[in-house]
C-alpha cells in the first residue's frame, strides 16, 4: 500500500519527468512505428533478452518478412526461426509464431491484460506494454528499469542491485503515472533508469527529479554475484551460446548431415577436444525434443518445418 505522503512526494516528480523526457527522449525503431499493437508485440518479444542494438537491426528485416500478424501465423516454423537468427533465446521465436496463430484465429487483437496473458510467451509485463504503448491504456508497465528508478525513489536503497518486491513497484507505479499519457510516462522512466539512474553508477548529479528521490547519492557499488549463479560455461561458451549457434548452421540450408555440421563447429571455433561431439549430440537431442529441429533415420537434420 502506498502511504499517502509518498504518493503526494512522487506526484510532484510527474510533471518534473515528463518535462526532462521531451528533452532527453531516446530514439529507437520501435518507437518510430505506428504502434500498433502486432509491432510493438513483435518488439517486446526481440527486447526480452537481446541487446537494443540488435533489435534495432533486426526488427526491421523481421516486419518486412511479416509485416502483419497473418503473414507471420501463415509462415512455417522453419522460416520463422530462420528470420529470427541473430537474436538469441530462440524459444522466444516459437512463442511468438504461436502467439500469432492464437491471434490469427480470434476476431480481432486481444485488448484486454486476461486476453494478452492468455497468448504464448506474453507474461504481465509484455501484456501491459502492448495496452500502454499501443492502444494507451492506464496501466502500469514495469521493466527492469522502471523497477531499479521507482524502487530508488521510494525508500532509501544502500546497494545499486537493491530493490522493491514487484508488487509493490506496480502499486507505486499506478498510484502516480498520469492519466492519459501511460506511453510517454513509461518511456520517460525507462530512458531516465537507462542512461541517469542505471544499475551500478547512478548520476544523481544530473537528475531532474533528485530532490525527490530516497536514494539519491546514497548507492554504494553491488555485491559481486557468487560463483554459483554464474552460467556454466561449455568449450568457452554457455550452452546457449552453442544451441544459437548450431541453429545458425542448421538454417543456412535446407539440410545437413551431422558430420557436417560437427565439422564446421569445429573449424569455427577451433574445437579439438573428444567431448565436443557427445556435447553437441545432447544439444541437437534438446533440439529436436523442443521442436526446433528434426532428424532423419539416415542423420539429416533440417529447421522443423511446423
Amino acid at each position: 500500500m502506498v502511504h499517502p505522503t509518498t504518493r503526494a512526494r512522487l506526484l510532484r516528480v510527474v510533471p518534473m519527468l515528463l518535462k526532462w523526457h521531451q528533452a532527453n527522449k531516446r530514439s529507437f525503431i520501435w518507437r518510430g512505428l505506428r504502434r500498433s499493437p502486432y509491432e510493438v508485440l513483435v518488439s517486446e518479444f526481440m527486447l526480452q533478452q537481446t541487446g537494443v542494438k540488435q533489435v534495432e537491426k533486426k526488427l526491421p528485416e523481421f516486419l518486412s518478412q511479416f509485416p502483419y500478424v497473418k503473414q507471420l501465423a501463415s509462415a512455417s516454423r522453419a522460416d520463422v526461426l530462420r528470420a529470427w537468427q541473430g537474436l538469441g533465446y530462440n524459444r522466444r521465436a516459437l512463442n511468438l509464431h504461436k502467439a500469432a496463430k492464437n491471434i490469427a484465429s480470434m476476431r480481432a487483437f486481444p485488448k484486454t491484460l486476461e486476453g494478452l496473458q492468455s497468448l504464448p510467451g506474453v507474461g504481465r509485463y509484455t501484456a501491459n506494454a502492448v495496452l500502454a504503448f499501443a492502444y494507451n491504456k492506464d496501466v502500469p508497465v514495469v521493466d527492469v528499469n522502471i523497477e531499479r528508478v521507482l524502487s530508488r525513489w521510494w525508500k532509501p536503497m544502500k546497494h545499486s542491485n537493491e530493490k522493491l518486491p514487484m508488487q509493490d513497484i506496480y502499486e507505486l507505479d499506478a498510484a502516480i503515472f498520469p492519466k492519459g499519457k501511460s506511453s510517454q510516462w513509461h518511456e520517460a522512466l525507462m530512458d531516465l533508469g537507462s542512461t541517469i539512474c542505471t544499475k551500478k553508477s547512478p548520476k544523481c548529479s544530473e537528475c531532474p527529479v533528485q530532490g525527490y528521490c530516497k536514494s539519491a547519492r546514497k548507492i554504494s557499488s553491488a555485491v559481486s554475484q557468487k560463483s554459483s549463479l554464474l552460467e556454466k560455461l561449455y568449450f568457452g561458451q554457455p550452452r546457449r551460446i552453442w544451441r544459437g549457434r548450431i541453429l545458425h548452421l542448421i538454417s543456412k540450408n535446407e539440410t545437413v548431415t551431422k558430420h557436417k555440421l560437427l565439422s564446421d563447429l569445429k573449424e569455427n571455433h577451433k574445437i579439438a577436444k573428444l567431448t565436443f561431439v557427445p556435447f553437441v549430440t545432447s544439444v541437437l537431442s534438446q533440439l529436436t525434443e523442443e521442436g526446433f529441429i528434426t532428424q532423419s533415420k539416415k542423420g539429416a537434420i533440417t529447421l522443423a518445418k511446423d
